[in-house]
């Protein structure tokens, strides 16, 4: 029955790209709207998985800035932090079941989007009054978009004018951060350093790849988002701050 569920669900898309030669018709905003899970399935975790999947008729006319906001909303986007580091959970499931985020690798203006998106972002964005469920899952979806903005593969496309846009976002997203560290703890800011260190160590920043050479602590960070101290990203922090100046300087 379970199976059966999935493949109704997959004929209807592929008949209903038939239909309208335009299977993104089925978007809302630009937007891929996930199915929700049936009550009392007996679904594997593959069928799950294959159920919540991104359609590749989809993948086909989404537009990035869409497919960014679809990757977000993706029912399953916290596998990130199943497996034995985020970057693992990145890789080995969020990346490998998940066909929105592989296609969002190949997309040329990705970052450009990235970017757009991450410019909205406000810590301090949630109400106070808020179930405390409701705020934890604000402040994760803070840390699951840099986790996928920081992926080398999406860094590397920037211009210069777009590093300078992003690390002065980041310094300011680390300081709200800082100053609410009740709420988003260590791991927040070392989202947030390990946002800002990958871009200094892809742009080659001397004082970045010394400290990423010399200090176990910053390779953990850089390499697998921690574990790490307060001071480690406190040293990502003020690293920052000099590379911006030198970007600023040109």
């Amino acid at each position: 029955m379970n199976k059966l569920i999935v493949i109704v669900f997959i004929l209807w898309t592929i008949l209903f790209s038939c239909e309208t030669q335009n299977p993104c018709v089925i978007l809302v905003d630009g937007i891929y709207q996930f199915p929700e899970l049936p009550e009392n399935h007996n679904m594997t975790s593959l069928e799950v998985y294959e159920f919540w999947d991104l359609p590749e008729v989809i993948c086909d006319c989404i537009k990035t800035e869409g497919l960014i906001e679809t990757c977000l909303k993706y029912p399953d986007l916290r596998i990130i932090l199943a497996g034995t580091n985020p970057q693992s959970g990145y890789n080995s499931l969020l990346r490998s079941r998940f066909r929105g985020i592989r296609e969002l690798e190949t997309r040329q203006d990705r970052s450009t989007y990235l970017l757009k998106k991450y410019l909205t972002i406000d810590p301090h964005g949630y109400d106070p009054t808020w179930d405390p469920v409701d705020i934890g899952a604000y402040n994760f979806n803070i840390y699951f978009l840099e986790i996928i903005f920081s992926q080398y593969a999406n860094l590397k496309p920037l211009t210069n004018e777009e590093k300078i846009e992003l690390i002065d976002k980041a310094i300011i997203i680390y300081d709200k951060m800082k100053l609410d560290l009740e709420q988003y703890s260590l791991f927040g800011l070392e989202c947030t350093a390990t946002l800002m260190g990958r871009l200094m160590y892809a742009d080659e920043y001397k004082e970045m790849v010394d400290l990423y050479s010399n200090n176990d602590l910053v390779l953990e960070l850089i390499e697998f988002y921690g574990p790490t101290s307060l001071e480690t990203v406190d040293i990502i922090y003020d690293t920052s701050l000099k590379y911006l100046k030198q970007l600023k300087d040109g």
